[in-house]
């Protein structure tokens, strides 16, 4: 048996930042250890595979465990795509409907860290070795609304910002994180219904409507930038199929009051691009809507147009969305596909058609750090990780130390600097 050959693995039930229960695995060879651990989404689209598995979770952890240390035991960690075809094998499926990717990523993150470990690489290294790396400059939500507010805030999933003249990533998340602080102070005067509520995500609550909490966005990053010299652009996740209603074919605004069609809605979204200064979007249209999708690109040049929904991570959904010409980005969340082979295979696939990554957490995270070293790895020009608490701050605190490693041979992705002129 090699040195890089797994001689046993162990599953483990712990728990997200939303107190959920989800998987972290150890991978061990005869001279490392890998673990890695699996989050979990609130606001899902329907092309994702299966997070959590039908049944009970207990007994499919425990079981998945078994099968899977059977099949695995000799495998060589090195082959990261051997490793995830036999996990996908002990599934069965293609959306991994039997045990779910909390079980089957879990495992396929925590091998490649130990082979990592082994050979004493940086994971980012091992998914890309190259002598220069562009780093993710933080996409921070400050104030949030939608499935993660359970209702109880803004229609709107997410206002994020970014900082797009910070010398380090040090700097970026401290002008995120000041940004946010001062939307507190704006909201604790102009919203008398506030009370310091955040959303999973550690964004701030309040009802004060859509575009009174962007023009409370707007106020906060024009007192940082006059205090700090700190400069940002805005972005929105509308999450648009969440309040999408199918039957009626209406985009079903409560807060607002506002029950739109196709046009009025198009409409909309793009005033608030215009009127606010939009360079990125997210998900502004329900996720089969590829053809409003394509209009906005037509309609707006300097937009970073992202689709996350309406691609799942998936491979074959980006090439219908290439083919539309719908957008110019895509959200990259590991646990949409389930594998680490599944979702390098997307990222190439939409680098080869010049599509921008922004890789992403999740609403229900925990503190693994995997997607900071899969941002650096890929030139990522932007991470979507939060902007305040402890499983956010992990992939935060992450990418300095990766910044600190790489010294002269990284420097921060000035994309959203060649958008936002």
């Amino acid at each position: 048996m090699k040195d890089s050959d797994i001689i046993d693995l162990k599953h483990r039930i712990i728990f997200d930042s939303r107190g959920d229960k989800t998987v972290e695995s150890t991978i061990f060879t005869k001279k490392s250890k890998g673990i890695a651990s699996c989050p979990s989404g609130m606001s899902t689209g329907s092309y994702e595979v299966r997070n959590v598995p039908e049944g009970n979770f207990e007994e499919k952890v425990k079981l998945f465990n078994e099968i899977a240390k059977n099949k695995l035991i000799g495998k060589d960690t090195a082959n990261q795509e051997e490793i995830d075809r036999n996990l996908i094998e002990i599934d069965g499926t293609n959306n991994l409907s039997n045990y779910g990717a909390v079980n089957i990523l879990s495992v396929s993150m925590a091998n490649l860290k130990a082979y990592s470990s082994l050979i004493e690489k940086q994971v980012f290294e091992v998914i890309k070795n190259k002598v220069n790396y562009l780093l993710p400059i933080p996409l921070g939500n400050v104030v949030g609304g939608g499935k993660h507010a359970r209702g109880l805030s803004i229609d709107i999933q997410e206002i994020l910002v970014a900082c797009k003249n910070a010398e380090n990533l040090k700097q970026s998340i401290e002008a995120n994180v000041l940004v946010h602080k001062k939307c507190f102070q704006i909201l604790s005067k102009e919203d008398m219904y506030f009370s310091g509520g955040k959303n999973d995500e550690g964004a701030w609550i309040t009802r004060v409507g859509n575009r009174k909490a962007l023009e409370v966005v707007r106020k906060a990053i024009l007192q940082v930038k006059n205090e700090k010299g700190f400069e940002f652009i805005i972005g929105l996740d509308f999450a648009a199929s969440t309040f999408y209603d199918k039957q009626n074919k209406t985009y079903n605004y409560k807060l607002e009051r506002m029950n739109l069609n196709k046009d009025q809605h198009y409409k909309y979204v793009c005033n608030l691009i215009e009127e606010f200064e939009i360079t990125y979007i997210e998900d502004p249209f329900e996720e089969d809507s590829f053809e409003d999708f394509a209009n906005l690109r037509k309609d707006f040049k300097n937009l970073l147009i992202v689709g996350d929904d309406i691609y799942a991570s998936n491979k074959e959904r980006l090439r219908k969305g290439i083919d539309f010409n719908a957008t110019n980005g895509i959200i990259i969340k590991p646990n949409q596909v389930g594998t680490v082979s599944r979702i390098i295979e997307t990222i190439e696939f939409a680098k080869q058609n010049s599509i921008q990554i922004v890789v992403s957490h999740r609403s229900g995270e925990t503190e693994d750090n995997f997607i900071s070293h899969l941002a650096t790895a890929f030139d990522s020009p932007l991470i979507k990780t939060g902007t305040i608490g402890g499983e956010r701050m992990a992939k935060l605190n992450e990418l300095i130390r990766i910044e600190e490693y790489l010294g002269y041979k990284a420097k921060l992705n000035n994309y959203i600097s060649s958008l936002a002129k």
